[in-house]
């Protein structure tokens, strides 16, 4: 069932995306689709495999291809400048171990507004490309940048203009679909009931790194803002039934670049969980 007035929203986290996968899973299996989908980071890598219908092919690659050292190490960014590996992340695993079905990506994406978030480290503001075609140089960067974490990874430059993370610009990217005219929206945070971001302890190796762009330096200094902003806002927007949320319902302590494939299985097992659990009430919302 598609429900075209509705947006599905993730949430980035590196490996705390393994959430998000669990319960994109769930709603891939049960053939639930939106009219519009928009991700930050881990969370638009996700849902490029919600989107091409291939349940399982995140967990496989957060526990069995990431075990590779070709897929993330610090042996990558001592030589290559990143920890995840550009050529084996986005060419050797979708292209030959792990085939990303290209052909169903593009059919979803000519009929589903998917928009993945980057932060352009010139202005340190939110840029929201349309992602129609993995196969296409620019948009496949597009979501490699928008999943580039600062400091562990390069900054991706696209037709002359740089970008990074698209989280420390925008976290929970549901505001630009709203704004495009969808009326409700399901969104899929990284962090449980009660979170709040703090201020970045990098700041200062930030700071150095980033001299010579002081607006993206800001907008690293004030991300913990604008996120429990989102926050706020989101719970406002669901009071009033506009947007339903998936949070983890229990804390799983795990970190960005986690190398403990038993916490990331633990954790999408987590998703799939509160997918099943939360289901009639997910139901209930989307036909409303």
């Amino acid at each position: 069932m598609k429900y075209k007035n509705t947006a599905l929203v993730v949430e980035g986290g590196g490996l705390r995306g393994a959430y998000s996968g669990g319960i994109l899973d769930i709603l891939a299996d049960k053939e639930i689709k939106f009219g519009g989908a928009a991700g930050t980071s881990a969370g638009a890598t996700h849902l490029c495999s919600y989107l091409s219908g291939q349940v399982g092919r995140n967990f496989r690659i957060d526990t069995i291809h990431s075990k590779s050292p070709r897929y993330m190490s610090f042996r990558n960014l001592l030589f290559t400048g990143d920890y995840f590996a550009f050529d084996y992340c986005y060419k050797q695993v979708p292209y030959k171990l792990d085939p990303f079905d290209f052909d169903k990506f593009t059919e979803e994406c000519a009929d589903t507004e998917f928009r993945v978030c980057m932060t352009d480290v010139e202005t340190g503001l939110a840029v929201y490309p349309r992602i129609t075609d993995y196969r296409n140089e620019d948009e496949m960067n597009y979501i490699r940048a928008s999943a580039s974490i600062p400091i562990l990874s390069n900054v991706v430059e696209i037709h002359g203009k740089k970008y990074l993370d698209g989280g420390i610009a925008d976290s929970i990217p549901f505001d630009p679909l709203f704004k495009g005219g969808f009326e409700r929206a399901v969104v899929i945070l990284t962090r449980p009931l009660g979170y709040r971001k703090k201020l970045n302890k990098g700041l200062p190796l930030v700071k150095l790194a980033f001299r010579h762009y002081p607006k993206f330096v800001e907008a690293v200094a004030t991300r913990h803002i604008r996120y429990n902003q989102a926050l706020d806002k989101l719970a406002k927007l669901e009071s009033e039934g506009k947007v339903f949320i998936f949070r983890p319902s229990r804390l799983i302590k795990i970190s960005q670049i986690e190398t403990n494939k038993k916490k990331i299985a633990e954790l999408y097992e987590l998703g799939k969980e509160d997918a099943h659990n939360k289901m009639p009430e997910l139901l209930k919302f989307l036909e409303g």
